[in-house]
């Protein structure tokens, strides 16, 4: 499978929606955890993250293939990501277990789950999510 342009640009779309997302989660984590907790905050920041960067795909990276069915096409995104949040810590947490190296520098495992989520929750949107191809409605 070749990567043409327009899958190159798609992938880097898809990459800076989530780094807005990470703006969003941390901010919101930073803004809410001493009225909501740790956990709370983390819960909140997570719901508006994901919401943040289904609109972002929707309308950039996947631009033309959202479903008129918006609210199913959200809930769906939020269960890939929700699948990809454990790949990512699940990676995270295997890297440190079976490498010291990486239990001693964890910038790395942390990069690594990162992309294993990113890598999820890309084919998720493009496989499952935004599959459905507008039409030009003729009058």
């Amino acid at each position: 499978m070749s990567l043409t342009t327009e899958k190159f640009k798609r992938i880097l779309l898809f990459a800076a929606a989530g780094t807005v997302g990470f703006g969003v989660d941390a901010l919101t984590v930073l803004a809410t955890h001493a009225r909501c907790g740790l956990v709370g905050a983390q819960a909140l920041g997570f719901l508006l993250a994901v919401t943040v960067t289904w609109g972002l795909n929707r309308r950039y990276a996947f631009a033309g293939r959202g479903s008129e069915r918006w609210l199913g096409e959200w809930a769906r995104y939020l269960m890939a990501n929700g699948w990809g949040a454990l790949l990512n810590n699940g990676t995270y947490l295997l890297a440190i277990w079976v490498s010291p190296w990486l239990a001693h520098h964890p910038a790395g495992a942390v990069a690594l789950g990162s992309l294993a989520g990113m890598g999820a929750n890309y084919l998720a949107a493009q496989r499952w999510i935004f599959i459905h191809a507008q039409t030009t409605k003729k009058h």
